[in-house]
């Protein structure tokens, strides 16, 4: 064989190594390809089911969330109405406590009067006392009443001394104020005398005279002999023109 055909025969070798090289790189260029695909792909599946494993995962923390937030609404508003109720309670202590603070006051104040009143009493019971002020009272009244008659007779009295005093003097001259007007109560033809419901209160004074009518009649005099506070005695004058009788009107 030449030089060249050995040459060649080289060079066919080395290719054919190279060749063979080059496949065998390939072959392991792929089965490694093929292995990164499968890996990539193993590792698509995984993120995927992790993908869907988070949105499970989100959705439960979503839906954990707002029922959370419902369950933190409704705690807030029981805090508030707790806090409404101790808002309530507390003025309710203060009243209560206003009240307690009053009612200890008006029973020292009531206590502090029953004490006075136990001092005022002097040891004597309470019905003791009630029944010495009853009868203080009683007679009180009694006596003020008595006071009251007593007034009223003295001012009667004074009444009837100014009413004599001017009787006396208008009887010394006979003279009787005008405008006397009354009416005869009784009459004794025997004694020739009348009784009338006139006296020293109507201005009537001893030996004073009054004349008698029957309506528009004239029926004669009468001569006042004794006067009373509401009544009198009077002489049937001698020029009597009629017969007197009880119920006629007497005038000055």
């Amino acid at each position: 064989m030449s030089k060249t055909g050995i040459l060649l025969l080289w060079v066919a070798l080395v290719g054919a190594l190279v060749a063979v090289g080059v496949g065998v790189a390939l072959a392991l260029q792929y089965t490694g390809t093929r292995q990164d695909l499968h890996q990539i792909t193993d590792a698509k599946v995984a993120d995927d089911k992790t993908i869907v494993k988070d949105k499970a995962e989100n959705a439960a923390l979503t839906a954990a969330k707002a029922d959370t937030d419902s369950k933190l609404t409704a705690a807030n508003s029981k805090i508030d109405d707790l806090n409404t109720q101790l808002t309530a309670a507390q003025k309710t202590a203060t009243d209560a406590a206003a009240g307690v603070k009053a009612a200890n006051d008006a029973a020292q104040t009531a206590k502090d009067a029953l004490d006075a009143i136990n001092k005022t009493l002097g040891g004597k019971s309470p019905a003791d006392y009630v029944a010495e002020k009853t009868k203080a009272e009683a007679d009180l009244t009694a006596a003020q009443s008595e006071q009251k008659i007593l007034q009223d007779q003295l001012q009667s009295s004074q009444t009837q001394v100014a009413d004599l005093k001017d009787a006396i003097n208008r009887a010394k001259t006979g003279t009787q104020p005008p405008g006397i007007s009354g009416k005869v109560t009784f009459v004794d033809r025997t004694w020739n005398f009348v009784i009338l419901d006139v006296g020293l209160a109507n201005g009537v004074v001893p030996n004073g005279e009054l004349i008698v009518y029957r309506g528009r009649t004239f029926l004669g005099k009468l001569k006042v002999t004794k006067v009373d506070s509401n009544d009198a005695v009077a002489e049937i004058l001698p020029d009597i023109k009629g017969d007197i009788q009880i119920g006629d009107a007497v005038l000055n």
